[in-house]
């Protein structure tokens, strides 16, 4: 392993390039930023920064290209993945392939995929076992920030606190190419580049808790918010969608309980639903991303998001009827998105 660690973006939205731009600001990074739909822009004029967190900033990555075979001239240290997660237009898996080809079970790569849902690492860690690659470290992390895209991906604002809580995943199958160790000290080391560069990561001990805790927030205030076409505030400030968003995350809660191990479900008590309603405002003009992509007529991550759980619910055989009329509602809207966009 050199000095300098090179680290390859995938998606370089409004996420991706507050946590490639700490990275690369930390020290002896280099990023490759695949900028399929900015390149123009990225490649020529860089990106504006304008962030409570890290400051304002002109930032050029050390090196932008169209695509990910483009990038795949190498392999790297991190791959970090800040797409949104929609398996109904690719699998992640796939998405990364170009990279993961170059892999081989001496390759000392760490996969980051900082992506909304539950299950979202499920295909890529079936993929690395089906090619003999468990040796690659595969992480994920709930990024809890405000953060958006403007001109055409030549600004990125970031507002308010920002946290990103990451944890590895352990193959589904034991594998003796895979050591806890070797993965905890490459998540220690990403959180550490991460922190030199001016935002706040934090190692969780269980990561598919900490998933279910970001996923109770998304599958309620995301959804509600998209089918009613209306922003956080608004939604609270009517009663009887308040209390829709407390009985959306009762049904979470009972999947979650009954998918994890018992001792990461007790981290989970029935208090945490009414701290995240009471956390928000009524006077908030927050839109979740959900909204913002329909909106703008890009797909939804209603797979990772409400599709993820609602699988883990029919494993462990838990009723969840109202986020299955979310669910098909969803993608009802979603199936008239992917349609326009084949169109085009």
């Amino acid at each position: 392993m050199t000095d300098i660690a090179d680290v390859c973006l995938v998606g370089f939205g409004a996420i991706g390039t507050i946590y490639a731009f700490a990275l690369e600001h930390s020290s002896r990074v280099r990023i490759t930023a695949v900028c399929r739909s900015s390149f123009d822009v990225v490649s020529v004029h860089g990106v504006q920064i304008i962030s409570d967190k890290v400051g304002t900033h002109h930032w050029h990555p050390y090196r932008v290209v169209r695509s990910i075979e483009e990038a795949a001239d190498r392999e790297y240290q991190f791959i970090v993945c800040a797409t949104k997660s929609v398996p109904e237009v690719i699998l992640t898996s796939r998405l990364l392939n170009p990279l993961l080809s170059r892999l081989s079970s001496r390759s000392q790569t760490t996969i980051i995929l900082l992506q909304n849902g539950i299950g979202i690492e499920d295909d890529l860690l079936e993929v690395l076992n089906s090619r003999g690659l468990s040796n690659i470290v595969v992480v994920s992390g709930c990024a809890w920030v405000d953060t958006t895209v403007f001109d055409g991906g030549r600004k990125v604002t970031q507002v308010g606190t920002e946290r990103l809580v990451l944890g590895y995943h352990k193959p589904r199958l034991d594998s003796p190419a895979f050591s806890e160790t070797v993965a905890q000290e490459r998540l220690e080391d990403f959180c550490d580049k991460l922190l030199a560069g001016g935002v706040t990561p934090e190692l969780a001990p269980d990561v598919d808790a900490a998933r279910w805790r970001k996923v109770l927030w998304n599958a309620s205030f995301s959804t509600i918010c998209t089918l009613s076409r209306g922003t956080v505030g608004e939604v609270l400030s009517v009663p009887s969608a308040r209390q829709t968003l407390s009985e959306v995350m009762a049904e979470v809660l009972n999947v979650a309980r009954a998918a994890l191990p018992q001792e990461s479900a007790k981290t989970l008590p029935d208090t945490i639903i009414q701290g995240i309603i009471d956390h928000e405002s009524p006077k908030s003009i927050f839109k979740p991303s959900m909204l913002v992509d329909l909106e703008a007529g890009r797909p939804m991550e209603v797979e990772a998001i409400v599709g993820g759980v609602l699988r883990r619910a029919r494993e462990v055989d838990i009723a969840a009827p109202k986020l299955e009329v979310i669910y098909a509602s969803l993608s009802v809207i979603q199936k008239k998105l992917l349609g326009t966009r084949r169109t085009k």
